[in-house]
């Protein structure tokens, strides 16, 4: 019976190794495996979090870009590379009405527009003057800015017309004022090299 006993305990522990050698061989691989997995998860899982933040952070880039397009399609001006004072004198040309007396709208040669004699650009020197209301002025001014090309103001003046006595008119005269508008309205290729 002691053998049988001892051939039990020797069967016995032979199969306890012969179960941890299999759950080694087994049971451990497929926890690292899992860890390893869980790893990658969490590595997926903050790529998923990162491509969110980037998507928003992306979608802030191009909001911004088009409120930055949206200010320069309202402050940059073209410069055209033909003169055309014709359209130039329409645009400032105001009707004739009871708020305008006169106006004269003289164009001058074209000149350098800046002082670099490198620069392929020339302004068309451009004087208004006019004898109407203090608005009508404003709207010539206003014309003038919100034209799509390249139209700087170099000077303005505005003064209340005296009578012969040197006091100012009274009554319906009253209403009208004297301005001298200087404008330059720069043409000119970017692309081509050199004074004009």
């Amino acid at each position: 019976m002691m053998r049988s006993l001892r051939t039990s305990a020797m069967l016995l522990g032979v199969s306890v190794a012969v179960l941890g050698l299999a759950i080694w061989k087994v049971a451990i691989p497929a926890f690292e495996e899992g860890e390893r997995r869980m790893l990658e998860a969490g590595r997926l899982l903050a790529l998923g979090s990162q491509e969110a933040a980037l998507r928003k952070e992306c979608e802030a880039a191009r909001g911004e870009l088009e409120r930055t397009l949206a200010r320069v399609r309202t402050t940059v001006r073209a410069i055209p590379s033909e003169p055309d004072q014709a359209q130039l004198m329409r645009m400032l040309a105001v009707g004739a009405d009871q708020d305008v007396g006169n106006q004269v709208i003289t164009a001058g040669d074209p000149v350098p527009a800046t002082t670099s004699d490198a620069s392929p650009f020339r302004a068309v020197p451009v004087t208004v003057e006019m004898e109407s209301t203090f608005a009508r002025v404003m709207q010539v001014l206003a014309r003038a800015e919100r034209d799509v090309r390249l139209v700087r103001p170099i000077h303005v003046s505005i003064v209340r017309p005296a009578d012969a006595a040197g006091d100012a008119k009274q009554g319906e005269a009253s209403r009208f004022v004297n301005a001298r508008i200087e404008l330059d309205a720069v043409y000119g290729s970017a692309l081509e090299g050199g004074s004009r």
